[in-house]
């Protein structure tokens, strides 16, 4: 990483710690820093969002302008509470010096950074390969998913993408929780390539991650214990899919464990659904490295807010916060204001007021300057609710369809053991064994199971597979539940110790298997472009305008939108769907109409803008046709696999 882009981010945790003086909770040292890293990055993509929008492009001084607002924000928390700083200073020195044995010693933290942040930097060191052949991804969902976050990142950073709209689907609002791609495009001016900044912006905020959810989990459960199993019981999650992992090693022996020949967290042909967390989301879906984090130290703040009946500011902040929190994560931003609603219910405070009135003022014009333009869901034959397919039993559904209606709840929860393992019967445990919890974490929890409950009658997305976006928020803190019980299962004899641990290794061993394959790259690696993807990328964004509109294939990994950071006018139909952009269908048939020569070609680009076609070799099969294009436009750049056009008006071309 270049020196001035490793500044950069180590400022903005800088600036983070400061703002978590602003708080109006105590938090120890660790959980400043920590914190501080997230809130501080979200704090200076919001600052140096406004500038940018202004000038309508990324510099060097909006960057340093956001970095400047952040830092004085960071500094004026500081001083404010310079007393609360010392004090801080002092009982970390006190903690960290003891010796290990010592009751609260912090070092379990320390162990979670260490190990997850091993298995971090090896994966995202490969994420992006550079070979003479081309570009390489190390994991297939990094192949998928980040395409369109190099999408979005190149947009800021390349092409002017001020407001910001879809860059592979011109003309539509960017509905997707865009500013983790924001904060990474803000590197490029300081000297990271694209594919570096994304990836630096995901390491950043992913090796900080686990230490939020441990130190999350030990305020909401008191204990290291429950705190660190907590971590892995979210991060290694799975169900048991790893019955499979047995036969192949029969079948191929132990030179099977060095290079996995499959998935075992996800197989659809074993009904196997339930993907790694990790896989899932923290690598490909980049914005839960903001919405996690945030979802856990805004409910904390508000949670110790309440049990310790602390006045207006952390109310206040959290509702700030939250406000801005719907286009860093919006699923995110439902739970934080979805859940204190529902404690609100049994905890009636004034001070309520000071949390939702900026969280909702602020954050629900954003969201619907964010919302979809259409639902794009197709139920088929099932029943429906405004567009919204009713599913009893989520993807258990062709199970007790198979099996018969009165199978239902058998074949239900046979599924998510299948799915999640034993997680589910361990987050139900942890009610019946409250008292175990000094807390009390399970009741504040119970209301998270909506979140498993609603998705788990109706299809809140267009594909269904998404309803994992709200189960997801039910297993991450179902997990600090979950933990709970583990804890206090090591902790209450032999017997039940054995049991506990037997019961983890269940729970986390095909995520664990998952997460090794993902990491070789021997296995997992896929060409995300070859050689000359590459150079007509660099083509093109040094040598066409910012905002200029290609016709290309709608493949998700096209160079031009992803590598360019050009707008495309239509782009992979897979994202189009579940984004709410119903257009992409005639789009698409207009668009190979225009790559192929159709007699409507040239009226076509016209109508949708479009500066260049090209001709390469993921458009050669759709029928893309250079001898049409050699006729009808400007040929401005031939390397022989991939021709550029520039597009002629009709009246020219004739």
């Amino acid at each position: 990483m270049e020196l001035a882009a490793a500044v950069f981010l180590a400022a903005c945790a800088v600036a983070g710690f400061g703002i978590t003086y602003l708080s109006g909770v105590e938090l120890n040292l660790e959980e400043r820093i920590v914190f501080g890293v997230v809130l501080g990055a979200m704090a200076v993509a919001a600052a140096s969002f406004v500038p940018s929008l202004l000038v309508r492009d990324v510099t060097v001084v909006t960057v340093l302008l956001g970095l400047a607002i952040g830092l004085a924000a960071g500094a004026f928390g500081l001083f404010a509470r310079r007393v609360e700083l010392a004090a801080n200073w002092s009982d970390a020195r006190r903690r960290w010096v003891a010796p290990l044995r010592t009751a609260g010693h912090p070092w379990p933290l320390l162990a979670i950074l260490l190990v997850c942040g091993v298995w971090t930097i090896h994966f995202l060191h490969q994420a992006y390969v550079y070979t003479p052949a081309g570009l390489y991804a190390g994991y297939v969902n990094v192949w998928g998913d980040w395409a369109a976050h190099l999408s979005f990142t190149g947009s800021f950073a390349y092409g002017h993408n001020f407001p910001p709209e879809y860059p592979v689907d011109a003309g539509h609002r960017l509905g997707y929780p865009f500013m983790i791609d924001f904060l990474a495009a803000q590197l490029v001016p300081v000297g990271l390539s694209l594919t570096e900044a994304v990836t630096a912006t995901s390491g950043m905020l992913g090796l900080a991650f686990p230490a939020v959810l441990y130190l999350a989990a030990l305020r909401f459960t008191a204990g290291r214990a429950a705190s660190a199993i907590a971590v892995f019981v979210f991060l290694l999650g799975g169900g048991l899919g790893f019955v499979p992992f047995f036969a192949d090693v029969l079948r191929g022996g132990l030179g099977v464990i060095a290079h996995l020949p499959r998935e075992y967290t996800l197989n659809r042909d074993l009904n196997l659904q339930w993907l790694n967390p990790v896989l899932a989301y923290l690598v490909p879906q980049r914005s839960t490295l903001f919405g996690f984090s945030l979802a856990l130290i805004l409910l904390l703040v508000l949670w110790i807010a309440l049990r310790q009946g602390l006045g207006w500011r952390p109310f206040l902040f959290a509702g700030l916060v939250a406000g801005l929190t719907p286009v860093f994560h919006v699923h995110a931003y439902g739970t934080v204001i979805a859940l204190p609603a529902l404690w609100a219910v049994f905890n009636r405070r004034v001070q309520w007021l000071g949390f939702f009135v900026p969280a909702l003022v602020i954050g629900v014009p954003i969201l619907v300057w964010m919302w979809p333009p259409a639902n794009t869901s197709m139920c088929g034959d099932l029943a429906s609710i405004d567009g919204y397919c009713i599913q009893p039993g989520w993807l258990s559904f062709t199970d007790w369809q198979r099996n018969g209606v009165w199978m239902f709840p058998l074949d239900f929860l046979a599924f998510w053991i299948w799915n999640t393992s034993l997680l589910l019967p361990l987050v139900i445990a942890g009610h019946a064994l409250v008292r175990w919890f000094p807390t009390a974490f399970p009741t504040w929890f119970a209301p998270m199971w909506l979140w498993f409950v609603v998705p788990n009658v109706i299809v809140l997305q267009p594909w269904v597979w998404d309803n994992t976006k709200f189960f997801v928020f039910w297993a991450l803190l179902g997990s600090v539940v979950a933990a709970g019980v583990l804890a206090g299962m090591l902790m209450r004899g032999p017997a039940t110790a054995i049991v506990a641990v037997t019961v983890m290794v269940l729970l986390g061993l095909s995520g664990a298997l998952d997460l090794a394959r993902a990491s070789d790259f021997s296995k997992s690696n896929v060409q995300f472009t070859d050689a000359g993807g590459l150079k007509v990328a660099d083509w093109v964004r040094h040598n066409t305008s910012p905002t200029a509109i290609f016709a290309v294939a709608d493949e998700h990994n096209s160079p031009i939108p992803s590598l360019a950071g050009r707008r495309e006018l239509v782009g992979y139909p897979g994202w189009l769907w579940t984004y709410g952009l119903a257009d992409y269908v005639q789009k698409i048939d207009d668009d190979n109409k225009i790559l192929k020569g159709d007699p409507s070609a040239l009226d076509l680009a016209l109508k949708y803008g479009v500066d260049y076609v090209m001709i390469g070799p993921q458009e050669i099969p759709r029928g893309g046709s250079r001898a049409y294009w050699d006729e009808h436009g400007t040929l401005v750049y031939d390397d022989g696999g991939y021709a550029v056009y520039r597009v002629n008006p009709p009246s020219a071309a004739a």
